[in-house]
Formats: structure tokens, sequence, C-alpha cells
């Protein structure tokens, strides 16, 4: 699976299925830019490095600590590089960190000397003797590297090209399975980096600047929960004549608390929202009609990443079709469909831990965990590997009625124009 797993989410779990249509991009790793650029101690980031890069660093130079952070299915990846340092660098201090850090017996596998989970910032200024709490420099980067699509790779302008802007960590409505939620904090609870819509406005003016970018990828769980920032922000924009792109988080209920003219004041022209699934239970999804508010942000030229889960606990072979044609009727312009997986850290993986309906590790591999290829637990309904081809019938079935997420961008931009060409 981890042929059919690259390192790109796009292609990965979006765009899956769409062929020559599909998009191709690639993203950094946020958090540990946001670590190297808060630190005063001399340090050196590697992203992604090759095993040939990585042995070139640790060979060549003498580190005090040496810090990973990974996601779960990179275990054997972080096991190797905690192997390598072991032997080229036995004086390091080893830290490992990242959504890898719950996973359970991470010490037994790697022998790290720390696992941090939460405010990795914070935790690493504090050991190295730092003030936890001062201010955070932001890193400049920009959000996307080598997208192409069709063939054809798209240039660096500033129309074409967002900044990353990261303004907290986690989200407060702690669904079950939400990893990142569980990582800071759960239900109610998030870290949050910058407190005023007036210190993102500074950031953005410097990324703006610097990047030479309008557009801004929010790496936020869920950044308009905090109203009071956003209009904030809102009105700064407006004083300043700054007409930015946004692309961001959102559940459908906060969506709901902005007029869809705030949100195109705000910039908003791109929004990943969670549908999950025809109903299900979750409180983000209580009372809302989903199909409406993608309707209605699409006529506003806002284009819709919706995510809907396979093999919710009542799905069955027989309604797993009727589920998958309700997702397929929001015609979001790019639709993720993942299978329900407990992650290790959540509170859906306590749940069934403690029911004992999860895998047992010599069942599946962990490498294998990561909601396109197969369970990790036993569903009470869908048996015998049936999800592998029920997550694809999904893909294949969006596709088939909707047609390939670049035609669909194009109709709801003209739509968006046409409503606010005199705008």
């Amino acid at each position: 699976s981890r042929v059919i797993n690259p390192m790109e989410l796009y292609h990965n779990q979006v765009t899956r299925v769409q062929q020559a249509y599909s998009l191709r991009t690639f993203q950094r790793s946020w958090g540990l830019m946001l670590i190297h650029v808060n630190l005063q101690a001399p340090c050196k980031l590697l992203d992604f490095p090759s095993e040939q890069r990585f042995l070139q660093e640790i060979k060549t130079n003498q580190y005090d600590i040496i810090g990973i952070s990974s996601i779960q299915t990179n275990l054997l990846k972080v096991r190797k590089m905690c192997k390598l340092i072991r032997k080229h660098q036995p004086q390091a201090t080893l830290v490992l960190g990242g959504h890898i850090a719950n996973l359970p017996g991470l010490d037994k596998w790697c022998a790290p000397d720390h696992i941090v989970t939460g405010d990795g910032v914070r935790w690493m200024r504090e050991f190295l003797g730092e003030e936890g709490n001062a201010p955070l420099k932001h890193p400049q980067v920009l959000a996307n590297i080598d997208t192409r699509i069709m063939g054809v790779n798209l240039k660096n302008h500033p129309g074409d090209v967002a900044a990353t802007l990261i303004p907290s960590a986690g989200c407060p409505l702690g669904c079950n399975f939400c990893s990142t939620s569980a990582m800071f904090g759960g239900k109610g609870k998030s870290v949050k980096f910058y407190e005023s819509g007036q210190e993102l406005f500074d950031i953005m003016c410097q990324l703006e600047s610097n990047l030479r970018v309008k557009a801004f990828f929010v790496m936020d769980e869920n950044f308009l929960v905090d109203k009071k920032r956003a209009l904030e922000l809102l009105e700064l924009m407006q004083k300043h004549r700054k007409p930015w792109s946004l692309y961001l988080f959102s559940s459908a209920n906060i969506l709901q608390k902005y007029t869809a003219e705030q949100l195109v004041d705000l910039g908003v022209c791109w929004v990943w929202m969670g549908l999950e699934g025809k109903d299900s239970q979750y409180k983000k999804l209580a009372g809302t009609d989903t199909q409406t508010l993608v309707a209605g942000l699409r006529e506003h030229g806002i284009r819709v990443l919706g995510s809907s889960i396979i093999g919710l606990e009542s799905h069955t072979p027989e309604n797993i079709d009727e589920a998958i044609e309700h997702a397929v009727k929001h015609r979001t312009e790019f639709h993720q469909f993942m299978l329900y997986t407990p992650i290790p850290g959540t509170a859906l993986y306590r749940e069934l831990e403690q029911k004992g309906t999860l895998l047992a590790t010599a069942d599946i591999s962990v490498p294998d965990i990561h909601g396109q290829l197969k369970f990790n637990f036993h569903h009470p309904h869908i048996k015998d590997g049936q999800e592998t081809e029920l997550l694809l019938r999904a893909f294949h079935r969006d596709f088939e009625v909707n047609g390939p997420s670049l035609i669909r961008i194009i109709r709801t931009n003209l739509m968006g124009w046409k409503r606010y060409r005199h705008h």
C-alpha cells in the first residue's frame, strides 16, 4: 500500500482516480519549520532528506540533539533513522515528535531519549533553557511545491502561489477520529499561536512582501472558529485594501456563523470541510443541510473540498452505495474519501481498544494504517477486506458523476465571477 499511498496529499486521497486530471503537488513540514525559526540555538532543518543526504549530515557534523518529526505510517523509516543516529552520533540526545509520538510502544521500536506530544516549539525552547512564552516568529514558506496538473507545471506568480499561514494547532471540536485535535489537547482545546487579527495581518503583509504572494494557505484545523480574530483580520484587509485569497479548513457549523459576503470579503476562495457521511452524529454537522451549504458557497465562487468517511459504524455492504451517492450529490470541487480509521491517540482508538475490536499488530502493518487501503479494526458489518473496493467505488463514482476537479474549479470560479464582476 505504500505504492498506492504516495507522498502527495491530493493524488493520494483526493484526486486519486482522476489520472491525468489529478492535481500533483507537495507540501513542506510546516511544524518543523515553525520550531526551526523559533530557537535561539544554532540548528539545521532537513525536510524529507534522502537517506544519502541524511547520512552525509550526521557523518559530517556533530550534534547535541537530533529531532525527528513523523506521521505514524513512517514508523519503519524513523526506526532506521534512529539506528543510523545511534551508530554515527551515539552522544546525541534523540527526540521524536509529531503524530508518531502517540504510537503505543514507540520507545521499544526506536528507543528515543524523549517523545514529545503537543506544542513542539514550547517543548524544545524549554528543553534548551530558552523562554517558552517568547513571541513567535513565523516561517517564510510557500504552501506547495512542484504543483502541476495535466502535465503542466503551474508558474510561480502572485496569483497562483500561496504562502503558509499557521495561526493555531488542533481543533476544539474534537471529533473522535481526529488525530490532530487529539494531539493538541482534544475536545474544547487547541494551541493558539496568534491571538489577534492584527498579529495575523502583520505576518501576512510580511509574507506578501517577502514571497510575492497574494494568497495564503491557512494551516489551522478550524480557523474561523475564532470569529473575533477573523473579523478583525477582515476589517484590516478592508482598511488597507488587501485583496488576498485564503485557503482554509472549516467545519459546517462554524461556516454558518458567517454570511457568504463576509467569507468572500475575507478572501475565502477554498474550504476543506468535513461532510463525514449521511446521518453521522458529529455535532459540527448537527442540523446542517450540507448540500445546500455547499451549493451556496459554490454560487459565491468558493470552492469546496468535501471529506467523507467510508466505514462508519452504520455502513453496510447493502447501504454503502446510498452513502456514496449522498457524498457525490454535494458536487464539491474536490472530494476526499477516507476509511474510518482509529489512529493511536484519538478517542476512537481508545473506544475500540476498550471494546477489543482493534486488529492485533500481527494482523496489520503500521505503515498500512493510512485510511486508503483497509481497516485496522473489526468492522461490525464490512468484512474480509471489502472496504478496499468500497473506497475505490466512492472515488470512481464521484469522478463518473462530477467529472475532473479541474473542470469543477473552472465552473465555480465562473459562478463567482458572474456574481461579483461589478463588486
